[in-house]
């Protein structure tokens, strides 16, 4: 080759490889902007939830199924998660990082393979020339994207922790709250329902829309203030809310709860007694008088379900007409009798149980009363003519007062005995729990002599002179507190009477954290301190 043309080519090579040098150095400079840009780009996109490479949505099925990246529940929880929606803080952030990631490597990949393709059935000259400056162009994209992405994920991070940080606050508070203020109403949910009464703090929900079972609304990785069901219908998270706007189910059997279960004040009174005693009756009246206690005190007593106000409307006119109550059937569990006080704006949930005396003489029979167990108080009725003291002031049990007044078959001592060894039996803390032990049948002792203390309130000295000092020493041995009482159905349920059937029940309801102030309208008889 001539050495001018030789000359010639090297100047051409060296003016372009000063001219690939300088514009591979623009490119670069263009391409980390780019980057920075194209960065930012990915974020938004990602967030958005668009592009070609849309990150995995964490979907109701997925946290339904344990596969939406959830904290692991507790071994108590054998039921798993709802199915609802997650909380973006709880799950999904990590989805869209991850996302975002696959994005930018995805494209800078793509782009150095195309680069690589240029050129590739030419000289090696050639393909450094053609080359040379995307090269660097897209290494400035590389660099850039990468300092965009750290820039990226300071910020968000910075607000990922911020949030989360919030997030957590409104969730501990939240939960917080509702657990304090639902301990301070003492708030618990029963099951009415026979063959279940369980106990619950925490019931399942129901969506209104689609009818899903929720089984754990407080606030927490399904959201915050509200959830979103898998449908995608919004729903409170805290029983206090939920509770006055879902269906509550029972979580053992599935069976509705009343409105307001599990967040109003809830008051269980199981009835017990012997066969005859006359617990039913005693409750009859006691509600009658108890809806007009209440009244003059300026409460309301409404009754939740159509069974429950069927029974009421039974027990009004028995009541009012002087009629005889019908026997409790035997071997069938009771349903709760359910009633809502209202005062002002607080409200509590009263649950009576009255079941057949059948269950309370045998111990087997009565395994199946577990709204004992649950009970904060208990009633006790005492029928006087089944004690054979008081049959003996009337000259045996053959005289016709006593079979007129169909005494109970079991002495009040071996009922309490047997159902007493059941909650024993079963762990109940009797040592939190009170007991109103009631002597019926008031009405029929009149004008006796001999019943005189009874009729004034000194009850338990009348029950220990009567022989049933075992009873009483038993009772104030095994419970928290005990207190006594005397009834009539007939006579206590006038204004003023001294033998109201209410006042159990108003005693109980006070201690169980409703208290009932009546200015005068009725007084608790009880044994004097």
């Amino acid at each position: 080759m001539h050495p001018v043309v030789a000359l010639l080519l090297l100047g051409v090579g060296l003016c372009a490889l000063g001219v690939a040098f300088y514009a591979s150095l623009i490119a670069l400079w263009l391409g980390s902007m780019a980057g920075v840009v194209l960065a930012f780009v990915i974020a938004c996109t990602t967030l958005a939830g668009g592009g070609r490479w849309r990150p995995a949505l964490v979907m109701p099925e997925h946290v339904e199924a344990g596969t939406a990246g959830l904290p692991r529940l507790r071994r108590n929880r054998p039921r798993g998660r709802d199915r609802a929606w997650p909380s973006y803080l709880a799950s999904q952030w990590r989805y869209d990082w991850l996302g975002a990631w696959r994005c930018g490597r995805d494209i800078i990949g793509s782009g150095y393979r195309l680069i690589r393709g240029w050129g590739e059935f030419t000289t090696w000259p050639t393909r450094f020339l053609l080359q040379a400056v995307p090269l660097a162009g897209w290494s400035g994209v590389l660099v850039g994207t990468l300092l965009g992405a750290l820039l990226v994920a300071v910020v968000a991070g910075t607000v990922l922790v911020v949030a989360w940080i919030g997030w957590v606050a409104v969730i501990a508070l939240l939960r917080g709250y509702d657990s304090v203020v639902r301990r301070i109403r003492r708030a618990d949910a029963v099951c009415p329902h026979p063959e279940c009464y369980y106990k619950q703090r925490l019931p399942d929900y129901r969506c209104p829309n689609c009818a899903a079972v929720h089984r754990d609304i407080r606030p927490g990785p399904l959201g915050a203030v509200w959830r979103r069901c898998g449908c995608g219908t919004r729903m409170p998270t805290t029983v206090l809310r939920a509770a006055r706007k879902l269906t509550a189910l029972c979580e053992r059997c599935g069976q509705p709860l009343h409105t307001g279960a599990a967040a109003l004040t809830g008051i269980s009174m199981p009835v017990f007694g012997a066969v005859s005693a006359g617990k039913t009756r005693l409750v009859h009246a006691g509600m009658v008088k108890l809806r007009d206690e209440l009244a003059a005190a300026g409460a309301e007593l409404e009754f939740d379900d159509e069974p429950s106000r069927q029974v009421f409307a039974e027990a009004t006119r028995l009541v009012s007409g002087g009629g005889e109550t019908a026997k409790t059937p035997a071997g069938r569990l009771p349903a709760a009798i359910t009633a809502r006080v209202r005062r002002g704006r607080r409200q509590a949930l009263l649950s009576l149980f009255d079941a057949a005396g059948e269950f309370f003489v045998d111990h087997q029979e009565n395994t199946e009363l577990e709204f004992l167990d649950h009970a904060s108080g208990l009633v006790f009725v005492v029928d006087p003519f089944s004690v054979r003291w008081v049959r003996d002031q009337f000259g045996g049990a053959g005289d016709a007062r006593v079979v007129a007044a169909n005494p109970a078959t079991r002495d009040p001592d071996e009922v309490y005995q047997v159902t007493v060894r059941r909650l024993k039996d079963y762990r109940v803390d009797l040592g939190r729990r009170a007991l109103a032990v009631v002597v019926v049948k008031a009405d029929l002792l009149q004008e006796l002599d001999w019943a005189g203390p009874l009729l004034s309130g000194r009850v338990r000295e009348w029950l220990t002179t009567a022989g049933l000092d075992n009873l009483v020493l038993a009772a104030e041995r095994d419970f928290a507190e005990v207190r006594f009482f005397v009834a009539s159905s007939l006579t206590g349920t006038t204004p003023g009477s001294a033998l109201s059937p209410a006042e159990p029940f108003l005693w109980l309801m006070g201690r169980g954290g409703f208290p009932v102030s009546r200015g005068g309208s009725g007084r608790t008889v009880k044994e004097p301190v």
